[in-house]
């Protein structure tokens, strides 16, 4: 099967997957990027910040960047030229809000290549005029323009099967992550683990509460400040890694508690260094006001961690044996957090790392690839 997917821009957890995906000697993947101006460093809106992902982006696996139209030459025309290079068997657009996945739509269509259509959307904050528009967007366009609808999660099949997309239409494409070296770098030593942990000031034997986020109006861990004051423990410390423009405030606010000593807030840290941090924590903590996915929630898993997420994060459905390897809580109660919090540290980490395991097996690139090359199958003799 020969495979396109046209997207804006590499992400630091996509690109292995590109990786992944080129190993296979029987199948094919090319990427497509949309936006000219990309480069190593991205500028992070909710960060404040220009990140670094700290690997190169584009080695390893078939690319094409689209060039900035001048003098006439199109978008249009290129994408076009460039969907026509080999035989594809379905390409897949991540979004249909931009102008150029449009373009590459519509480019598929007339070279008779069948589409999909990648979302991340949920059921969310669909009221009802808004949900009405949207059912005759995808009844009388995006269900004419596309052959198959991917979603990230099983939220957001729900929010295809809701506007009226046939469940044999649809199919996963996740934000997977780099399951196997997330674990393989999380792997420390009790020394390697006490020296990460003595870099933060933390020590050796405390309970180590940690959340990956951005400090922002959406990711704001205000649920997570105080549930930590309410089960405030001379031995508990939280780690809230991240930045972003409500730092400031949200510091001031950890000072004045009681316990507030005992948080940290390290800033953004590098990609490459997340698994030793995660390594270091007892227990992971996504206490987000909304998150479509949250990539953050694998990537602890991977790395052998109990997660607890606010009930707004979609991979709580999927990746959340509750129980299990971890708890939801109702978003914007910071005493169901609290409790929760107790919960989790009394779960046992042995059965914690083997619920992990066999719940991202599903998740993993493996299986990412397999599902698209599956949905690919299906897609030959439907095209609409």
């Amino acid at each position: 099967m020969n495979l396109a997917f046209v997207v804006e821009r590499p992400t630091q957890f996509e690109v292995p997957f590109y990786r992944h995906a080129a190993l296979d000697p029987e199948n094919h993947l090319r990427v497509i990027y949309t936006d000219p101006r990309f480069g190593e460093e991205t500028l992070d809106p909710e960060l404040g910040r220009t990140v670094s992902w700290g690997f190169p982006l584009l080695g390893g696996y078939e690319h094409a960047v689209c060039p900035a139209p001048f003098r006439g030459r199109s978008r249009s025309a290129w994408l076009a030229r460039e969907l026509r290079r080999e035989a594809l068997d379905l390409v897949i657009i991540n979004g249909y809000t931009q102008k150029p996945y449009l373009l590459a739509a519509l480019a598929a269509r007339r070279a008779g290549i069948a589409t999909g259509l990648r979302l991340d959307s949920v059921l969310w904050n669909s009221r009802p005029p808004r949900a009405f528009a949207k059912k005759i967007l995808f009844t009388f366009g995006l269900q004419r323009l596309f052959d198959l609808f991917f979603g990230v999660g099983t939220l957001t099949l729900d929010y295809l099967r809701f506007f009226g997309v046939p469940a044999e239409r649809t199919a996963l494409f996740p934000y997977a992550v780099d399951v196997d070296d997330f674990r393989a770098r999380s792997a420390l030593s009790p020394e390697e683990r006490a020296a990460v942990r003595g870099r933060l000031g933390i020590p050796r034997d405390a309970k180590l509460l940690l959340a990956v986020t951005k400090l922002s109006p959406r990711e704001a861990p205000w649920d997570l400040l105080r549930a930590f004051q309410r089960g405030d423990a001379p031995d508990r410390w939280l780690v809230i890694a991240g930045d972003g423009p409500a730092r400031a405030e949200l510091e001031a606010f950890a000072r004045s508690q009681a316990g507030g000593d005992r948080v940290i807030f390290p800033g953004y840290v590098p990609y490459p260094d997340l698994p030793a941090l995660y390594a270091a924590a007892d227990l992971f903590l996504h206490p987000v006001a909304e998150e479509r996915w949250g990539v953050s929630v694998a990537e602890a898993l991977a790395c052998g961690l109990p997660a607890i997420t606010s009930s707004r994060v979609g991979a709580a459905r999927d990746l959340i044996a509750a129980g299990r390897n971890g708890f939801t809580y109702p978003a914007g109660d910071d005493a169901a957090l609290a409790a929760r919090i107790e919960e989790a540290l009394r779960l046992d980490p042995a059965a914690v790392r083997a619920e992990n395991r066999a719940i991202l097996s599903r998740w993993d690139y493996a299986a990412t690839w397999r599902g698209l090359l599956e949905a690919a199958s299906r897609s030959e003799g439907r095209r609409l």
